[in-house]
This record gives C-alpha cells, structure tokens and sequence, in this order.
C-alpha cells in the first residue's frame, strides 16, 4: 500500500469513525431524557461553579459543585475521569442544544469536578449563582490531531525519518546497522533471560524499525527498560510512548528507579500518584523560574478580578491590555522553562497523542530524538502511532498482535482496516526479518499458559521453572483444598436452564452464572486467599454489572471487570464467566480468538471458566480450551453449585414424589454440611455433559462398572459407598454409571471426607434398614400398636396412612446420617397426617342424628345394610363438595380436580398454594423447568431479542392511538 492510498484511506475511515462518536453522543441529548443521562453516569445538572482561576498555557481551569441546599453536598455517581472531554450546557436553553464551552476534565472528587476550558476567565465569564449542565463529548480533539498529523505525513518528502517511513510502507526492504557499528552490548539487568537478551541486540543493531513480540507474561516491560537504558548509554535522546497512559506511567515507574532523567508528559490529574512528580508541571514548580511564574499567575488573576469590577469603558480597555500583555510574558516564560527541562531530559514520556505537534514537544529541534519506542503498539490504531514516529529515523514496537486489537466504535471501520495496528501489519510485511520473540512467560502455571501456547504461539511460549508449578496452596496462609491444588477448573452448566438474557442495549447476561460464580468466589476467599488477588472477568458488560451488585459490597477488594478492560493486567486467581448458553450455539463475539486468548492469560495461578460446554463447544477454539482443562484441570457440574435436588420415587409404581425445599436444606445444614445430590438427573448426568478426565484407564473403569453391576444383582445389599479417595473424576464415572443402571446416587461429605453412595431406588425403605441404626424400645412400641391399629381396619388407604407414620430420627453414635431419607420420610408423615385431618374434618361436619359413626382414623362401625346406605351417601354428599375443609360449596357442575392430591374444590379453592399443595405444585414446575426449558407452551424466552424496526413502529402507532383516544376525551360539565 502506497503513502498516499494509506493517508487518503484512513482519513475516510476516520471520518467514519468520528461521525459514530458523534451520532452516539447526539442520540443521547435527543433520545434519551436528561435524569435518564445522568443515572447512566455521563451527564451532570444543575452544578454551579465553585472556584475559578488561571491554570497552565494560560488555560481557565474551573470547578463546579452541586447546589448548596445543604453543606457538604456529593455529586451523584458518574463517569466522569481525567482527560475525558466536557461540555458545559445552559439549562434555560432546550435540553442539551445550547453549548457554550467544552473543556478537559482535570480532577474529579465526591464534591466537585474540575474542568480546563481553552477559553480565557474574560471569554468565558460564568456567574458563581449561574446553573450548569455537564456532559461527556465525544474527543474531538484526538480526532483533530490525527487528521493533522495523517496530512503531515503525506506531506513529508525530506528529513530524518524518510527512511523509516519508506521501510513501514514495504517501498524498501529493512536493513541491519554496519558491522562496524554493532552495538556491545553490556547488560545492565544480568537477569534478562536468552530471548529477551536476544531482543535487546537485535533492536539496538537495527537501523530502520525493529519489532518485540511479547506474549502474555514474557516481561515486555523490562525488555523495552534495558533497550531505552542502553540507547541512553549510547548518547541518544529516547521518546517513550504507549496508547493509553496506564502504560505510560508503567514504564515511567520502572525507569524513575534506574536513575535515568525521565519526564512525563501530560496533566498531572491523568498520571499515577507514584509518578506525578515525574510530570512536567510537577519539573516545572521545582524550577528556578517557578516562582517568577507564579507571580505571573497572580498578576493576571487580580487583573482579571479587577476587570470584573470596574464599570468604565476606557479603564476595562486598559485592564483588557495588561491581561494581553501578562499573558504573553507567562506563555514567553513557560516555554522557556519547558524548553531547557526538555533538553536535560534522558527520556522524554508521553501518550501517543500527548506526542503531537502543537503540544510541548514543538519547542525541540526536529533531530532532537534518535530513538522511538512505541509500548503496547498492538492496541494503537497506526494513525496514532504516526505522531511520535515523525520525531526520529528509528523505532521500536513492542506489543502482542495476537492479543485484543484497537478499539473502533464502527464496525464498517474496523472491518476496512481501521482497527489493523502497524505492529500487526509489520509482521504481516516483513515476518522474521523485523521481528524477535520473547519465549519464556514468568506468569502463568504450565496448565494455563500451555494451552495459550499451543494455540496462538506456535508451542514457542514455555514457562519459567519458578512458575511452571505454582498453584494457590503455595501463597502465604492458604489452605489446600480441592479448590487451591487446581490451576484449572470448568463448571459446566450444559441441560441446568442457566439460559443468558439480553438488556435493552443488547449485551449478554447469565444470572445463573453469576450464582455459581460467587459459590466458587466464597470458597476460594474461604480458603484463604485475599480478595486482592481475585478477580471477576466477563466478555459482556451486562454479565459484569450483574457481578459487581453481587461481589462488590461483600467483598471492596475484589475486582470485577469486563475482560477488554483488564487487558494487560494480572492475578492470582482469575474466574471467568462465559455468559452464552443458548438452544442454537451461538457464541456472539466469543468468536474472537484474541479477546478469549487475553481472558486466559490473565491468570497466575488459578483458572476458573463458568459455561454451557454445549454452546461454547460449538466454536473449536474455545472447544480447545475445554479439552485443556479436562486433561490437565477438572470439570465440574453446575448442580454442585446450584444445589439443585431432584424428586425420588418412594416406590417403583407410584407417581407421588417429594422434593425437598430451601427451608429443609437451610435447617439441615445447620447441623452438618452433607452436600446430598439424589435422583434422576438425567439432562446433567448424560454423557454429552460430562467431559471424563484421561486420567481414569480402562482398567479402572471396567472394574467400576463391575462393582456397581455386582451391587445390582446382590439381594442383601441395599446401599453402596465408595471410598473418599476416589479421583473427581471417577465420581463422574460412577454417577453416570449409576445413571444408566437406575440407582440412586449422591455425593455425602464434605471436604476430605466427601464420598459418593449408591442405593437402590425401588426399596428405599430397605436401605433405611441397612444403615445399622438402633431402634429405641419407645419407637419399638409405638411401631407394634401402629401395625396393630392398622390390622384392626380394613380400608387399604388407611393401612397406607398408619405405617408412613414411623418415627425413622433415631441415630446411633458413629453412624453416617443420610438426611434426605429422613426428610422423605418427615414430607410422608406430614402429608399423611394432613390427609388424616382432611378426612376428619370431612367426618365430623356431617355426622347424622342418625348414629352414623365415622371414626378417627377413617374406621367405619358396620352395624347393618341401613347404616353401609348412610356411609355411601355421606361419602357421595362429600365427592359433591369441595375438598377444602369447611367450604361447602358444590362442585358436581364447575370445580377443579388437583393432579397433585386428586381432590376436587371450588374455582375459590383451586390453587395448590391455598388447599395445601404448594410444595408439590413448585417442585412440578422446577422439575418441568429443568428438564424441558419451558414451564408451559410458548413460556420460553425467546433466543432471539425482537426487531427494534419493528419495536420502534408499535410503539409509534400505540402513542398514536392513545393520543387520539386522549383528545376524544371530555372533561366533566
């Protein structure tokens, strides 16, 4: 591609990219209400101004503050940072459409936000009682600077670096510096492993353009220190820049402590704390000339005070002349302080566009600089770069290409090359004649960083021995758990109905996620490791808003961040929330193998990815890092999370069944923690779910199978329990096992000590027996008079209802309590006992005065043919009435027959909640849920969001028909 194609391309593609800016920006002050702007965080009203002076450059830097109603007042939550560009709006005016300034934002605090304006106090002349609103604009002046500089460059034929630019161009090949002049090198960081060493020489000894490739964790940053150190031995003047100041002010801390003269361009409201003093406001208030400046300053403020008092023409024309004459004495003695602090300077600092002409490196000779550096050049967009590549004949881009590219708001943009970094299309030009790999990452565990190896480097990225192992258990004060030990983990939500959901901006959410993330958040803090070095990550932004409500309050340290925000960044423990679980596949822009590349990578220690294995596994990237964890991690099930318990059948041919509820597994956790997952969980447990480790050989598993199908066929044993040694991924095995051969399974146990236990289902009241529990002579006694009673009568229903009525609580000492037997057998006590109380209300409210006997307990005293005629008619009076005690209402001709109880009641009655059937109403509707997605017919929500066309068209016509509706109303006479 030529110069000229490039220049007039990117100015196009710009153009594009501003007009997006722009039009986002215009939809909010039209579209969207002003109270609304500012519960999003970038818009503040009603402020007032607090404080005015004259800052650097002459520049009015204000203050506004909220309404004085009250003292100490807060702003409400905003957005607002330094460097983000402000327009400051008249109330009065209609909404948003009366600007009259934009400026810079310098200090933002709970009280009052601080703004820089170019216009001067006289031009810009606010009343301290006057109101104010506050929006964030789009930044044009980044967009100015690049358009200045992209014709600049089109227009540059002669100078220092015409070569270079030729060679970034592909108009000429790269070249190496004469043998004669290869540099000797003498590190001065010994440490600096082969490939870094390596580098540093082939940087050093290019002429034109070298490129350092540095993957995730291979110490980028102290590779490019020991370049710039060393061409500062050389006796060059070094420009250091990078696309955001974060980077910057990295680089600036890491040479403040080698001793070298560095300086840091850019408002000291922008920098880090450790290296303000490094900015050239903070050089310039230590300089001698600092206080004639000051007095400058001071001048121009109590002339600008007297201005504003004085009424007659001529001596305001007076005054309007010595503020003209002050202010160009200040902008002559600023420059001249700024120019001999730029020239003592080793290294001069400063953002890609902080590098820009009009700002304070035009007071240096154009020769000034011999040596460029562009940190992070992968996330730059290249016109960008372009501005302090104009300053020398060489440069040095470091950066990862395959990590997250520039980011362009339009798509269009990007697609044509906007979002394209000259890193990237310098490897794509040149390849290895330009470029030198750092291979040994000091990050990540072998587990973690393997896989990114494999995948994007080629197998060239290996891990240094002192973190090849390291794993969570190794900090100070962590305990080892089956949490600590893992560098990698999945928990799989695949057939669970964690489904994701959209917002009205069409960002991805997944609440289910969010439940088991902060499940596995608290065991790792549990553990013992520190808040600080845990953090949250997900793709979408809805999914992190979700996370920070929940983790945030709970727990300050945490951090939680979408994962293009916490590029470049690093942590211990690193658990990531996948958020797509759909019916179709789709992974949205998960697609993007840099963005999950960068997600994966942030992690030291501890990896931990929160997904559907069924939906994510659609794309084979992220297929591949699933197969990473199941061989060298584990994987886990969501219902361990979830604790989700499903229904178990008493008896082979019976349709009743009990779910145990929140308030029984609150109260039975109380007491131990016995982690019980019973039943048929067939949608989790099925075998495109689980994804077994390889550990587990055919041996093993064959001989599994043979103990369970051993179990099946022997008559005396009811219960099975395998040793806690068992490896998680034998558990697996032997649930879906279990699975096929229809036992029921669960894990029992906590920590250490959790085991897995199979039993039969069809006799679960053998394998009560089986558990050696020691009946007390008072339950031996009350047993004996139930069976008696229960002979005594004929009615099979009541017989069923006598022998649920045992007392099955008893406990031995030393013997392990299975808590969801004893909670089947409580929910069949109490739902006897209820039916017991239904018939005996039924009973009682219509006995005869004819001596009809219906006693307790549905006994019926026979006596003759007379007495059987009134029974049966009782009993059909009462098949005629509703079923909830003390109603008589009629239900021979309208009622309503539960699926639950079989009874009928009344339309008033009808409704499991009100006649007693709510828990097996609700555990109905989970088990629907879990198993089909739907509760009833067209109850899904749908996977696709509806058409905002045709959203936007009904919402229109509805507003019209009520407009009309409206305008036919009339009032009352």
């Amino acid at each position: 591609m030529s110069l000229e194609e490039f220049v007039s391309r990117t100015l196009d593609l710009l153009k594009e990219e501003r007009e997006a800016e722009v039009e986002e920006a215009r939809s909010w002050q039209q579209k969207i209400p002003l109270k609304e702007l500012q519960k999003r965080g970038v818009c503040l009203l009603k402020l007032q101004p607090s404080n005015q002076h004259t800052g650097l450059y002459g520049r009015t830097i204000i203050s506004f503050e909220a309404r004085k109603v009250r003292q100490k007042i807060e702003l409400p939550s905003n957005c607002f940072g330094p460097g983000d560009i402000i327009g400051l709006f008249d109330p009065l005016g209609e909404g948003l459409s009366k600007q009259l300034a934009s400026g810079v934002v310098t200090k933002v605090t709970t009280n009052y936000v601080t703004i820089a304006f170019e216009e001067s106090l006289d031009a810009l002349s606010l009343p301290s009682e006057g109101i104010f609103h506050l929006l964030k604009l789009a930044n044009d002046i980044t967009y100015k600077r690049l358009k200045r500089t992209l014709h600049l460059l089109n227009n540059f034929r002669d100078g220092l670096p015409s070569e270079l630019i030729s060679v970034l161009f592909g108009n000429s090949q790269p070249n190496k510096a004469p043998s004669d002049a290869e540099t000797k090198v003498r590190f001065v960081n010994p440490a600096l492993d082969d490939s870094q060493k390596e580098a540093v020489v082939f940087a050093l000894n290019q002429r034109e353009v070298a490129v350092v490739h540095g993957p995730p964790g291979t110490g980028k940053t102290t590779t490019v220190v020991e370049i710039i150190l060393q061409a500062v031995q050389q006796g060059q003047k070094i420009l250091a820049c990078a696309p955001s100041n974060i980077a910057v002010d990295n680089l600036a801390e890491r040479l403040s402590k080698t001793g070298v003269i560095a300086l840091r361009l850019g408002h000291p409201a922008r920098l880090l704390a450790p290296v303000q003093h490094l900015s050239l406001d903070a050089v310039l208030a230590r300089c001698d000339s600092a206080a004639i400046v000051h007095d400058v300053r001071s001048d121009i403020d109590r002339t600008y005070g007297k201005l504003k008092k004085v009424q007659d023409r001529g001596e305001r024309a007076r005054l309007h002349s010595e503020l003209k004459i002050l202010r160009k004495e200040l902008r002559g003695r600023e420059e001249a302080a700024m120019r001999n602090i730029l020239l003592h300077a080793n290294v001069v600092l400063a953002s890609n566009t902080g590098a820009c002409m009009d700002g304070p490196l035009h007071l240096l000779q154009k020769d000034h600089f011999g040596l460029v550096v562009l940190d992070e050049s992968g996330q730059a967009i290249e016109a960008s770069c372009w501005m302090p590549l104009l300053y020398a004949p060489k440069c040095v881009l470091v950066g990862d290409h395959l990590q997250l590219p520039p980011t362009v708001l339009s798509s269009r943009a990007a697609a044509e090359g906007l979002g394209t970094s000259l890193l990237e299309r310098l490897v794509k030009t040149h390849g290895e004649k330009v470029v030198r790999m750092l291979r040994v990452q000091y990050r990540m565990n072998d587990a973690i960083g393997g896989w990114a190896s494999r995948q994007m480097y080629n197998g060239n990225l290996h891990a240094h021995p002192s973190v090849a192992a390291h794993l969570l258990r190794d900090l100070p004060g962590v305990e080892d758990t089956e949490d600590t030990r893992l560098a990698l983990l999945l928990i799989d939500t695949a057939s669970c109905g964690l489904h994701e959901t959209a917002d009205e901006e069409q960002s991805k959410g997944n609440p289910g996620e969010v439940d088991i993330v902060v499940s596995h958040v608290e065991s790792l803090l549990k553990a013992g490791v520190k808040s600080s070095d845990v953090a949250v990550i997900s793709p979408y932004n809805l999914q992190v808003h979700l996370l920070r409500q929940t983790l945030s309050v709970a727990h300050p340290g945490l951090e939680v961040k979408s994962v293009d925000g916490f590029q470049g960044r690093e942590k211990e423990a690193v658990v990531l929330s996948l958020v797509r679980s759909n019916r179709k596949g789709e992974v949205g822009f998960l697609n993007d193998d840099r963005r999950i590349n960068v997600a994966v990578t942030r992690a030291r220690r501890h990896l931990a990815v929160v997904c559907d294995a069924d939906t994510v596994g659609s794309h084979p990237f992220l297929q591949s890092l699933l197969d990473q964890i199941e061989a060298q991690g584990e994987t886990r099930t969501a219902f361990e999370y979830l604790d989700i318990v499903e229904e178990v059948s008493f008896r082979p041919n019976h349709d009743q069944s009990v779910s145990m509820n929140k308030n029984d597994r609150a109260s039975a956790s109380m007491h131990t923690k016995t982690a019980v997952q019973v039943g048929h969980i067939k949608s989790a447990r099925d075998a495109n779910t689980f994804r077994e480790k390889d550990e587990v050989k055919g041996e093993e598993l064959q001989q599994l199978r043979c103990k369970l199908e051993g179990f099946v066929v022997d008559k005396l044993k009811q219960r099975l329990e395998f040793a806690a040694s068992l490896e998680s991924s034998g558990r697996l095995w032997v649930h879906r096992f279990a699975e096929e051969l229809g036992l029921g399974h669960g894990s029992v146990g906590d920590g250490n000590k959790r085991f897995i236990a199979v039993w039969k289902l069809g006799e679960s009241s053998k394998s009560d027996e089986t558990t050696t529990k020691e009946e007390t002579p008072q339950s031996v006694n009350n047993e004996a008079a139930q069976e008696k009673q229960s002979d005594s009568t004929e009615d099979v229903t009541c017989k069923l209802v006598t022998k649920a009525v045992r007392d099955t609580t008893e406990k031995a000492e030393g013997v392990q309590v299975d808590l969801k037997a004893l909670h089947m057998e409580r929910v069949k006590r109490d739902k006897a006992r209820t039916q017991e109380d239904k018939e005996k209300n039924r009973m009682g409210a219509r006995r005869k005065k004819s001596g009809k006997n219906i006693a307790k307990g549905c006994q019926v005293d026979l006596v003759g043919d007379e007495d059987l005629d009134s029974v049966v008619e009782a009993f059909v009076q009462l098949d005629r009435t509703c079923a909830f005690p003390q109603c008589k209402a009629n239900v021979s001709l309208v009622g309503h027959r539960c699926q639950h109880c079989h009874c009928t009641h009344c339309l008033k009655h009808r409704i499991p909640e009100v006649h007693g059937c709510g828990n097996e109403a609700k555990a109905h509707a989970r088990r629907t849920t879990i198993r089909g997605g739907v509760l009833y017919a067209r109850s899904a929500v749908p996977d696709k969001p509806p058409n905002p066309t045709k959203r936007a068209a009904l919402a229109r016509k509805l507003d019209k028909k009520i407009g009309e509706l409206t305008s036919q109303r009339q009032g009352k006479k």
